[in-house]
């Protein structure tokens, strides 16, 4: 595998236990992301109302609490509700997470909001009046300005996001398709393209995917120095019998779980890898048992040697 590679989503839930039991099971599936070699482990925002017993909706706090409890990781939100808060919170919060824990945070931008309207107007009564794509859009890039524009926000505006001169949080587009990568470039951001949300119709058609990819690589480092890294995320079942346990988003049919083998998803991780430029693929196991979660973590870690490639990079 040329990308050399890869993170995991975490949800929050757990069969049969109850939140907080459920909440130490993450965070002991983060720490053994970290000794199996994982690149990063992200977080998804969710607010659900018909599973009582997730382990978080919205994961900030967790997130600062695994990042205190590992090294080398890297661990943020994919994503972070953009259109459900104030833009100066988001970037205060992660702004100053990142520079606490020494550049590992990562901040998803992401479009997803919660279904009931009650909470949508407990959170942002914005959405219901302007629509969530178009405070997406305001709050995104009202987020860019506070971190990339600070020397002028600080002096014109007397706006100050601690600590002054620090650490940027690393930003990720999320998506389900390449159609925002102009916005990514704008927004200093990564791009990471879901293969589980909008039915995973990415992989219908590759056509030419592989070129748009390319050229936002290309304009990103042409406009901001540096290029960028673009991911997969995939929702996967590895049970043995092959039975999809549908459990929070799950339960949508724009969900797409991948019902696969370890062999297969093996297979289909070349394919793609062999298709497109892609420097991380992201998994979501939607196993529920922690146990048997962690056991297909070190059998991917195992497989692609990813203990041995952290080592390699942190020598460099």
């Amino acid at each position: 595998m040329k990308t050399k590679s890869i993170g995991l989503l975490e949800l929050g839930y757990r069969g049969g236990k109850d939140s907080m039991t459920a909440l130490n099971d993450v965070v002991d599936y983060a720490l053994h992301a970290e000794r199996l070699g994982y690149s990063r482990f992200w977080l998804a925002e969710h607010h659900y109302s018909h599973i009582k017993n997730l382990a978080f909706s919205n994961p900030d706090i967790v997130i600062a609490m695994i990042a205190g409890m590992t090294e080398k990781i890297r661990v943020g939100s994919a994503g972070t509700s953009v259109p459900s808060y104030s833009p100066y919170a988001i970037a205060t919060t992660y702004k100053l997470s990142n520079n606490i824990f020494s550049g590992r945070i990562d901040l998803g931008l992401s479009k997803g909001v919660p279904e009931s309207a009650h909470t949508k107007n407990l959170l942002n009564p914005d959405m219901l009046k302007k629509g969530i794509g178009n405070v997406f859009k305001e709050n995104a890039y009202t987020i860019h300005e506070l971190l990339y524009s600070e020397i002028e926000k600080n002096e014109k505006e007397g706006i100050l996001i601690p600590p002054y001169g620090g650490l940027i949080p690393e930003l990720w587009y999320l998506s389900s398709s390449l159609n925002n990568v102009e916005d990514a470039l704008n927004l200093h951001s990564n791009y990471c393209v879901s293969l589980f949300h909008n039915n995973g119709k990415f992989l219908e058609d590759l056509n030419g995917k592989k070129e748009k990819i390319h050229q936002y690589k290309e304009s990103f480092l042409q406009k901001n120095g540096f290029i960028p890294k673009f991911s997969l995320a995939l929702a996967v079942n590895l049970s043995e019998d092959n039975e999809i346990k549908a459990t929070a988003e799950e339960e949508s049919e724009s969900f797409k779980v991948l019902n696969l083998s370890f062999e297969q998803l093996f297979e289909l991780i070349a394919q793609l890898d062999k298709k497109l430029p892609i420097d991380e693929f992201i998994l979501y196991d939607t196993e529920s048992d922690s146990d048997k979660k962690i056991e297909n973590a070190e059998t991917i870690s195992n497989y692609y040697n990813l203990q041995s490639i952290e080592h390699e990079n942190a020598t460099r």
